[in-house]
């Protein structure tokens, strides 16, 4: 009789710990285990995420990982890379995943993202979104209408390029502060959708604010780092 395969309860990806312009410092990699999903999709697609590689200002799609091929699942997900897309997609989804199971842990009760209209029969119905390629700018947002996370991507400075190389594309999506900073602000919409209503002049300020705290004491849980 065939033995049954033991339950898993999570799966390993490769992250950056920061992001890639602090190049391949053993301090930038890191590795996150994120809740094992028996049925994960290409995309990475899930019970409560969906990674849509679809870029807006180019009109076109990047074909999803598939996170449970034996090559990727073998050796804990894509090398870091900031060329591949596919990385950029595992990345979004590891660093989401990470966020919300952190969070579920700390609340003591499952993650819930702001109430769907759209019909129960639509692919992505009742799970957040995520576009790591959203379109080409210097910005990333959390879009509650879509019920989406969108993250830019653009060129450094000619001039001043900071710590990037002048001309260097950037992608938003692979800054792990940044990717934490939009999925707490899905996390706090789904707990009490009008708290994004501003109804005062600190209720952005606390939203940010609460959104770079945990971005920022995230990285303290880090053993690797």
């Amino acid at each position: 009789m065939a033995r049954k395969r033991p339950q898993l309860s999570h799966r390993s990806l490769r992250v950056y710990a920061f992001d890639p312009s602090r190049g391949k410092r053993p301090d930038n990699r890191l590795t996150v285990a994120v809740p094992w999903e028996e049925n994960l999709k290409r995309g990475p697609e899930g019970k409560k995420i969906a990674v849509i590689d679809y870029d807006g200002s180019n009109d076109c799609y990047y074909e999803g990982v598939d996170l449970g091929e034996s090559g990727i699942l073998g050796q804990s997900g894509l090398e870091p890379s900031e060329a591949d897309p596919q990385f950029h997609q595992q990345m979004v989804y590891a660093v989401t995943m990470d966020t919300v199971r952190r969070f579920e842990a700390a609340l003591g009760r499952e993650v819930r993202w702001r109430r769907d209209n759209t019909p129960k029969e639509s692919r992505y119905h009742g799970v957040l979104k995520v576009y790591p390629h959203a379109f080409q700018e210097a910005n990333a947002y959390y879009d509650p209408q879509l019920r989406a996370l969108l993250f830019g991507y653009f060129k450094a400075n000619e001039f001043d390029a900071g710590v990037s190389l002048p001309g260097q594309a950037v992608f938003t999506c692979l800054s792990q502060d940044i990717v934490v900073h939009e999925t707490t602000h899905a996390i706090i919409d789904g707990i009490r959708e009008h708290f994004v209503e501003p109804t005062g002049p600190d209720a952005a300020a606390f939203h940010e604010g609460f959104a770079d705290i945990i971005a920022l004491l995230q990285h303290f849980s880090f053993k690797e780092t």
